[in-house]
């Protein structure tokens, strides 16, 4: 019921003044989040070839005029929505991590980011990630947050808060990137592919703790 409700809410437009006229900015932007959350759920549901503009159109109850104003093409949308949920998720996992040293940080948000990419409705999110990414449409200008991408900004962005590594890293989006793959894709893909990892919180924090004490040999600041 908890979800049938929040899907509900999801998918309520924001009020429109009763006086007409150009919305507010506030308003506005509720309204763009609002399609992408549609989109994307139109996008996981049906695949990027079964979702349309009319489609996304009528599941988001805006007219057709409004979603191309704000989206010119299918793929833009694509692109968009994929973008919108990745950072959600990112806000969700990164906002309550506590201070402190590197290790402790790097730890629970790599475990939070394990348990997210084990979501069902987050593994959803792969293909169409992959359709981006096979058709090159997040390489011109800056790259859009999504996939990998928005999990290896999270953990940049805890490292470079983080009370001990001031000074400490030479190469931050290099060293994000190499821990996102040792302590998210690496045990995912032996839980999911391989099947040699159990997919439980004990099996889960022992093969990460284990992971960061090997690491830590070539990096001392990760050590415990």
């Amino acid at each position: 019921m908890a979800n049938q409700n929040s899907s509900k809410n999801r998918r309520q437009l924001p009020p429109r003044d009763p006086k007409g006229g150009r919305p507010t900015q506030e308003i506005a932007a509720r309204l763009g989040e609002h399609i992408l959350e549609i989109a994307l759920e139109q996008f996981i549901a049906l695949g990027v070839e079964g979702a349309s503009m009319d489609g996304i159109a009528a599941a988001a109850n805006v007219s057709k005029r409004t979603l191309y104003a704000r989206h010119a093409s299918k793929a833009g949308l694509l692109v968009a929505a994929v973008e919108h949920g990745s950072k959600s998720l990112l806000r969700k996992i990164v906002a309550d991590i506590p201070r402190g040293n590197a290790r402790e940080r790097v730890l629970k948000v790599s475990r939070k980011m394990l348990d997210v990419a084990l979501d069902p409705e987050v593994i959803g999110l792969e293909p169409l990630v992959n359709w981006i990414v096979s058709r090159e449409l997040n390489g011109d200008g800056p790259e859009h947050a999504i996939g990998a991408q928005a999990g290896v900004a999270g953990i940049q962005c805890v490292l470079e808060e983080a009370e001990d590594t001031k000074g400490a890293i030479e190469d931050v989006e290099f060293l994000a990137a190499f821990l996102f793959d040792a302590l998210v894709t690496a045990p995912r893909t032996r839980i999911l592919v391989r099947r040699d990892l159990e997919n439980s919180s004990k099996a889960k924090t022992a093969y990460l703790e284990r992971t960061l004490d090997l690491i830590a040999r070539a990096i001392p600041f990760l050590s415990r």
